[in-house]
């Protein structure tokens, strides 16, 4: 076992002297040469920018900015009449805002907009919000804006109208336009806190991305968008509730994300029954489900063609058995490449196993797979477990939950932990054979155990590296924030590891920083 350490070695160069200035022919008396301080001259870079490339600048930022610009000079004036991406933010959105400062908002965006210049744009961006107390509809302005936006064939509209507190059961929210439904221009759309109402058709010819977050969604739009958005590619839901069948039946949609299910409060539409959905989606190559899902049953059926799959959600316990539905699911998508799993997961198996000795979960097909919880004494069964499920993996890795899910507190569990880590002949036994890359995050034991956090993870990676015979590299990536883990004490873990005597004659043990994309949220 071999041992790379990255260091970096910074070499100081001297500067080259010319023969003029070292040369002496010791006749010449020394000179003293005095450097007198010089005035710097200001030079203004920006306007020395043709006017085309500062109107892609100003279209980066929002139009309320864009416009202060005019104070600058006569130059800029009108600069920002020709913009191309729209961008309106209500400064204080995330604060309480008075009648006052809303219509200051909608007076500067009604007397802004009849002054831009160009045909069409690329995007236009209204992110507004309002006091619900006023009881007053800002609907018809809405519209408006959007009527605007529309004509000049805008191509990415992102759409959030939400209230600044909680809205009651008699303010309901921002309904589509069917204008804004059946627009042929769009070519992405995210729109949130909106309602969808029941006699729009849901048509957008042009379609690529499709956004709908903290809305209430039906069967039936799901259907009109699949139908009636032939270019679809990919469609993100958020904050979502009302569907009982989510069937992607477009061959071009291959990229399906599903985030945290919610219930709109107010009017927004109502659900009766237990909330459970089944996906179809037999060309859908990525998919996500991530976030919180409590009180929510999902059934995977034809996911044919995954590729990736990111199981990252959590859930309460709510009719169908945990175990019942862990199950379904890596039913579901066993035929990805690469599966992501949530400390959830692994709480779910720990139980099966605790529950059903000698239970098997359904083999998986995934080479590369991304466990996303700490390690601690009492997730051993479930990491063993999910390993076992997976005699194809090549590549693994472990990063710390974030936020720090608290699955792992009922006694049984915490017991049946104990035990199973006493008999470490059981750990990762036989199914190890194809794995040759490992990376850890050095903070994934740091939450509990912490009196031993540097035994644990020695314990754990001393267990991969006993069973791996074809291992090739294991990183570990020391994280400062929130790491219990001193430099000494990693330094104790390679020790220890160089010391035990691994499967593989060829593992390469790494310490090193890891970039973003392998560990994230890091």
């Amino acid at each position: 076992m071999n041992f790379e350490s990255k260091s970096s070695v910074t070499i100081m160069g001297e500067q080259d002297q010319s023969p003029e200035s070292s040369c002496d022919d010791g006749n010449s008396d020394g000179q003293i040469l005095e450097n007198s301080p010089q005035k710097t001259k200001k030079i203004d870079r920006i306007s020395e920018l043709p006017d085309s490339l500062i109107v892609q600048i100003l279209s980066l930022i929002p139009i309320t900015d864009a416009c202060r610009t005019t104070i600058l000079s006569k130059r800029w004036e009108n600069l920002w009449t020709s913009i191309d991406n729209v961008i309106y933010e209500n400064e204080v959105k995330y604060n309480c805002s008075d009648s006052l400062t809303v219509h200051k908002f909608i007076s500067f965006t009604d007397n802004v907009l009849p002054l831009l210049s160009r045909s069409s744009i690329k995007k236009f961006s209204l992110d507004f919000a309002f006091d619900y107390d006023y009881g007053v509809s800002y609907s018809h302005k809405i519209d408006k804006w959007l009527e605007f936006a529309l004509n000049k064939k805008v191509e990415d509209l992102y759409l959030n109208i939400c209230y600044t507190d909680e809205p009651s059961e008699d303010d309901q929210p921002y309904s589509l336009s069917q204008v804004l439904c059946g627009n042929s221009s769009i070519l992405k759309l995210d729109c949130r806190n909106c309602r969808i109402s029941e006699d729009c058709v849901l048509n957008w010819t042009s379609l690529k991305s499709l956004t709908l977050g903290y809305l209430f969604l039906q069967d039936e739009h799901i259907e009109q968008i699949m139908s009636n958005c032939p270019q679809l590619e990919s469609l993100k839901l958020c904050g979502f509730c009302g569907l009982n069948r989510l069937h992607i039946s477009s061959p071009k949609c291959r990229q399906l994300q599903l985030i945290d299910h919610d219930h709109p409060v107010g009017d927004w539409g109502s659900v009766e029954g237990d909330c459970r959905f089944e996906i179809v989606a037999p060309y859908v190559q990525y998919l996500e489900i991530s976030g919180d899902f409590n009180h929510m049953e999902i059934r995977l059926r034809d996911l044919s063609s995954l590729v990736h799959t990111d199981l990252t959600f959590c859930r309460d316990e709510y009719g169908v058995p945990d175990q019942t539905i862990v199950k379904d699911l890596f039913l579901g998508v066993r035929c990805a490449n690469e599966l992501m799993v949530s400390s959830w997961f692994i709480k779910v198996i720990s139980d099966l196993l605790f529950e059903e000795d000698g239970v098997s979960l359904p083999l998986l097909e995934c080479k590369c797979l991304t466990i996303s919880s700490r390690i601690t004494k009492f997730c051993f069964p479930g990491i063993d477990g999910l390993l076992r499920s997976t005699p194809y993996l090549e590549n693994l890795m472990i990063y710390p939950d974030r936020p720090y899910c608290k699955c792992f507190l009922d006694e049984a569990v915490t017991l049946w932990g104990l035990n199973y880590l006493s008999s470490q002949e059981n750990i990762f036994k036989v199914f190890l054979q194809n794995l040759k890359n490992v990376k850890v995050s050095s903070n994934c034991c740091s939450c509990l155990d912490r009196a031993d956090t540097t035994e644990l993870l020695t314990e754990f990676l001393k267990s991969l590296l006993e069973h791996a015979k074809n291992l090739e590299k294991l990183v570990i990536a020391p994280v400062h924030e929130g790491c219990n883990i001193s430099s000494t004490n990693i330094s104790k873990v390679i020790k220890n590891l160089l010391a035990f005597p691994g499967a593989s004659n060829n593992a390469v043990v790494s310490l090193g920083s890891v970039s973003g994309v392998d560990f994230p949220g890091e």
